[in-house]
């Protein structure tokens, strides 16, 4: 009797367990949202405004790579990837309109959901500091001071009940631009205050009563420099924001001869399209002149 109520027991429970009948599913689906992933490290399923990239240096043009997944369940469509001023704060977007930050694929026609396709949506983000990626005997200079760019991602989704939604993530990229640049320099008060010379091609002008010329380095990278007389080393570096020691008078007593060397860091001229870089080299030459490395400097009256 004993086994025959244990054996009840466990065939009742046996049915019950196998009736689904009355358990209810509540997983949903979700909309299609975008995630970006750098290497291996996936970033930006729980972002509230967006994520970064990170950091880089920029010497030159430069192509910083990631992958644009879709982790929702839904496809999204009508994609545009639109670079902008960096916008770490979230105010107001804006757009970059020139050359200087280009998005390649610049739009998306479909987003799969990332467990529906084998092909990932891989984005090549261009900083243009220099020679134009793609384009020829183009160039576009970022300034010392540029911090970086936000891209504004953004298309339309769905949700379960089939409406449409939009969506939308922002990618930060930072940088720190190396840019060269120099002032040649000036004094009218014996080394207290100093001047911007002018420069008026082929080289710059001191005035007669202009004393303790110099050069200073006005860009964000180390430059070298020589003058007539000191050989071209590395004692002969000058730093971002620091001068040159005296620059020494040349053979002709109303005119000094320097060279500049970048050291392979671009070169902002500053608007002055006379400067640029002697062919095949990283030293600055003056248009018309630019099979030579030196550039002049002139004491007029």
């Amino acid at each position: 009797m004993r086994k025959f109520i244990i054996l009840t027991i466990i065939a009742i429970l046996s049915i019950t367990g196998c009736d689904n009948s009355n358990i209810t599913n509540n997983s949903k689906k979700r909309p299609g949202k975008f995630a970006i992933t750098k290497l291996s490290d996936t970033m930006g399923d729980n972002a509230a405004r967006g994520v970064s990239l990170g950091t880089y240096t920029i010497t030159n043009s430069e192509s910083i790579f990631f992958i644009l997944r879709n982790v929702g369940d839904f496809p999204i469509t009508g994609i545009t990837i639109v670079p902008g001023k960096l916008n770490k704060d979230g105010s107001i977007f804006e757009p970059i309109t020139g050359n200087e930050i280009t998005a390649n694929p610049s739009a998306i026609t479909v987003l799969e959901t990332s467990g529906n396709t084998v092909v990932e949506s891989v984005i090549k983000v261009n900083i243009n500091h220099g020679d134009i990626i793609g384009l020829i005997a183009q160039q576009h200079i970022q300034k010392a001071d540029f911090a970086g760019t936000t891209l504004r991602i953004t298309g339309k989704t769905r949700d379960e009940n089939g409406a449409v939604l939009d969506v939308s993530i922002d990618l930060d990229i930072e940088t720190l631009i190396k840019v060269a640049s120099f002032d040649v320099m000036y004094s009218l008060d014996n080394g207290v205050t100093f001047e911007k010379a002018e420069f008026i091609n082929p080289g710059f002008i001191i005035p007669s009563n202009g004393t303790n010329v110099t050069i200073k380095n006005t860009g964000s990278a180390d430059i070298r420099y020589t003058s007539l007389l000191i050989e071209l080393n590395t004692s002969n570096i000058i730093n971002p924001g620091n001068y040159s020691e005296e620059l020494r008078v040349g053979n002709y007593t109303n005119t000094w001869h320097i060279k500049i060397d970048t050291l392979g860091i671009v070169f902002d001229n500053q608007g002055l399209n006379e400067l640029g870089f002697v062919i095949g080299t990283s030293f600055v030459g003056v248009n018309g002149y630019w099979t030579y490395d030196h550039i002049p400097i002139y004491r007029v009256d």
